[in-house]
């Protein structure tokens, strides 16, 4: 089985090192991007194959990832769609791209899978959504699952729409805590802390908490009762949160998330449709 990537960038290079961690061989893995330094890096590192054809590896794929930038995805597919077979499984990590509009671009039966991983992937700790059209075989979407817990979990969703919130919270949500820890850690200086304490400090205890999350039976709310003392210290600082309507900016914050995942996918209707 061949696994083929249009795009050797970040998010293809985190799915290499976890499906070469796992058993997938490096000699069935074939990554095609026009960036020689790309793909000498990738081979480098994993010994994987690369190619200097785009329709080559299209006709050597199994599995097909598509794994480049949205805006990029309109002027691939027309390129490709001619040479693309209805055996295949294609399979997107872009984000803002409806999987009807996929289909109407292919303009073919197609296998399919609409994918949201995010950058803790590179990792292992990613988390990523699946949404799968309704012609993709069991066996076949085994496949995609498997592939993508090389990279960390996996939540299949039945409804598409669930795969913009899982984007909202997932897929963007590193941003959001690395946003709150450097808020902390400037907070820690004004305070009168070194910054490189401060920055160990937030590191490990947002480590910390989420093994606690992740290890106890406890939900969230419990383990933040268990740290808050009435009239305590952490109190005080969970009031002010309180005050400032920490609830309500996080989901304004995920509804504006999700209302721009909508207007691209609007956008990109629109260029089909021209």
């Amino acid at each position: 089985m061949k696994i083929c990537f249009i795009g050797g960038g970040n998010m293809a290079a985190a799915m290499i090192a976890g499906m070469t961690s796992h058993g997938y061989k490096s000699q069935d893995i074939i990554v095609f991007d026009r960036n020689e330094h790309k793909c000498l890096n990738l081979i480098k590192k994993y010994n994987i194959n690369t190619s200097t054809s785009l329709l080559n590896t299209i006709k050597l794929a199994d599995i097909l990832i598509l794994a480049i930038k949205p805006q990029n995805m309109f002027e691939l597919i027309k390129n490709i769609r001619d040479t693309v077979t209805s055996t295949q499984v294609i399979v997107t990590v872009a984000a803002g791209i409806q999987t009807s509009a996929y289909e109407e671009l292919f303009n073919k039966e197609i296998s399919f899978a609409r994918t949201i991983p995010n950058t803790p992937s590179s990792l292992g700790y990613g988390a990523t959504g699946i949404f799968f059209n309704k012609v993709i075989a069991a066996d076949k979407k085994d496949l995609v699952i498997d592939i993508m817990q090389t990279i960390g979990v996996v939540t299949v969703v039945e409804d598409e729409k669930e795969i913009d919130i899982i984007a909202a919270i997932a897929s963007s949500g590193p941003a959001y805590y690395f946003q709150f820890m450097e808020h902390m850690v400037e907070a820690a200086i004004k305070q009168g802390l070194d910054k490189k304490q401060a920055e160990k400090l937030v590191v490990q205890t947002c480590l910390g908490a989420a093994q606690m999350a992740l290890n106890t039976n406890e939900n969230m709310s419990e383990l933040r009762k268990n740290v808050t003392s009435k009239k305590g210290i952490t109190y005080e600082a969970l009031n002010i949160f309180e005050q400032f309507n920490l609830g309500g900016i996080v989901d304004k914050a995920i509804q504006a998330n999700i209302a721009r995942a909508q207007q691209l996918a609007i956008e990109f209707t629109k260029l089909i449709d021209n």
